[in-house]
């Protein structure tokens, strides 16, 4: 009878007092099973990737130590030693840490802190093996070597999508890298700023109670997102060539403008200033862009969140004093600023040995490429920025709509003034991935030959053949700018969400 009883009791892991050592450790087992699985598993990693990390210390021609004196050498019994005991005792403390955890204390700050230390323990061989490997291949292998004095080194070749600087032969390679960012982040701006109106634009419509408006857009939306975006720009790539004229057949206007499928050309206003008599000739260029646009906006802003404040309606007088207010602020600004304001002409320049040879000096320049560019990011953006709309407004109760008409409020009033900002709660973290996805997708640049920072990545691994540290520096431009417009977008949430409905 007793045997059967220890056979129920070793099946069902149930038994009232423990008989000896065995049964204790064969309960401990079976309650414990998928974590004793998990730490062999750990075990047999540790011994792979230890006894190779182990193997890059010992003392000979194939070791780390002969690159790197700080670094101290094993000889062939101590590798062989450490080899087998290091795992096992890491993956015996990893088991215990675990199983303290599981059975520890309750206080969430002092389980976070352990599960800390844990993760630290449990992935030192991984972090030692990956550290001496890559030390070992920067020495070893030319690819891997980090240092970035190749950056400094002239190119040997031209950008044709070169913006706001003009690139040259003898130029080094971090200027080419810096106009590949200014190409990636003006198309990127000027996407997102086109995708958000075309889509909020769209997402109303779709909501419209005019039935056709409501299924052209719901076509638009439909049409578009089930096209992958590589397939876009090659499209309107495609479109734009058949379309425009070819370069010897461009068309003129105004002898101001031309287009054709290579380029269009139009004349360049360079605003040369000074500002309390400090002159700013060596950057007039990006000075002009951000003199007409940025501060323009800056200014206004202020004026109007002020007048906000004190009470400026949203009448049809109202628009009208804003408009006054755009007025002024142009004004104050060329009185502010002594401008002198320069328009330069694109000439043609056509040597005899044919069209093909032909080129613009002067002027401003875009290219088909970045059209095509500009085009598919923003249509393939727009249609999901559309449904982030249609779903933030289906979302609001619907009293606030009710409430709205009951004042007797104009459909549009109503859109600007009640359900747009409430929407916007829900709309702007789901914007801010749609916006991040937007610059990366930028990274598809390169099949359409448009010179953003990824093709000129690839230009300089090709050029100079590393490929690591340039491939390290183009993860942290990515990063960097997915930060930047998360940081933007947060901001903006944190003011939306503050206000409480």
């Amino acid at each position: 009878m007793s045997y059967i009883n220890r056979f129920r009791d070793y099946v069902t892991g149930v038994r009232k007092q423990p008989d000896n050592l065995f049964f204790d450790i064969r309960d401990f087992l079976f309650n414990n099973w998928l974590l004793v699985i998990c730490i062999y598993f750990y075990y047999r990693l540790c011994v792979n990737f230890l006894g190779q990390a182990l193997l890059l210390l010992q003392d000979g021609a194939n070791g780390v130590p002969q690159f790197y004196d700080w670094i101290f050498a094993l000889t062939d019994p101590a590798i062989v030693t450490l080899s087998f005991w290091l795992p096992i005792l890491l993956s015996l403390l990893v088991f215990g840490g675990i199983y303290y955890l599981k059975s520890g204390s309750f206080n969430p700050k002092e389980s976070d802190r352990n599960a800390q230390y844990l993760s630290v323990v449990a992935l030192t061989p991984f972090i030692l093996y990956f550290v001496l490997q890559l030390l070992y291949l920067n020495q070893t292998d030319k690819s891997w070597y980090f240092g970035l004095e190749y950056m400094d080194e002239n190119v040997g070749w031209k950008l044709t999508n070169d913006w706001p600087w003009e690139t040259e032969l003898e130029d080094s390679r971090w200027k080419f890298y810096a106009v590949g960012i200014s190409n990636a982040v003006r198309v990127v701006l000027i996407s997102i700023l086109f995708c958000t109106i075309i889509g909020v634009f769209v997402g109303v419509a779709r909501l419209s109670n005019n039935l056709l408006l409501s299924k052209l857009a719901e076509m638009y939306v439909e049409f578009f997102r089930n096209m992958p975006l590589v397939v876009q720009l090659f499209f309107w790539l495609m479109i734009l060539g058949d379309i425009l004229p070819r370069f010897n057949e461009m068309w003129v206007l105004w002898d101001w403008i031309f287009i054709s499928n290579r380029t269009i050309m139009f004349p360049r206003i360079i605003v040369d200033f000074c500002f309390f008599g400090s002159s700013c000739d060596p950057f007039r260029n990006l000075f002009s862009l951000i003199i007409v646009f940025i501060i323009p906006f800056v200014i206004l802003h202020i004026v109007t969140r002020r007048l906000d404040r004190d009470g400026v309606d949203d009448s049809d007088e109202g628009l009208r004093q804003r408009m006054y207010l755009w007025v002024g602020t142009l004004l104050l600004l060329s009185l502010l600023l002594k401008w002198a304001v320069e328009i330069e002409q694109p000439v043609l320049v056509q040597p005899n040995s044919g069209y093909a040879s032909w080129y613009f000096e002067g002027g401003e320049e875009v290219s088909s490429p970045f059209i095509a560019l500009m085009i598919g990011l923003t249509i393939y953006t727009s249609v999901q920025v559309a449904e982030i709309v249609r779903g933030s407004i289906q979302s609001l109760p619907r009293g606030q709509v009710e409430a709205a008409i009951s004042i007797g409020l104009s459909p549009f009033q109503r859109l600007r003034l009640v359900i747009l900002p409430q929407a916007l709660r829900s709309m702007i973290p789901p914007l801010n991935n749609q916006y991040l996805n937007c610059w990366k997708n930028s990274s598809l640049a390169i099949i359409i030959s448009f010179s953003d920072h990824f093709a000129v990545t690839n230009s300089i691994v090709n050029n100079a053949g590393q490929a690591v540290p340039a491939f390290i520096i183009l993860l942290l431009t990515y990063q960097i700018g997915s930060m930047m417009i998360s940081a933007i977008m947060n901001y903006m949430n944190s003011r939306v969400t503050s206000v409480k409905i």
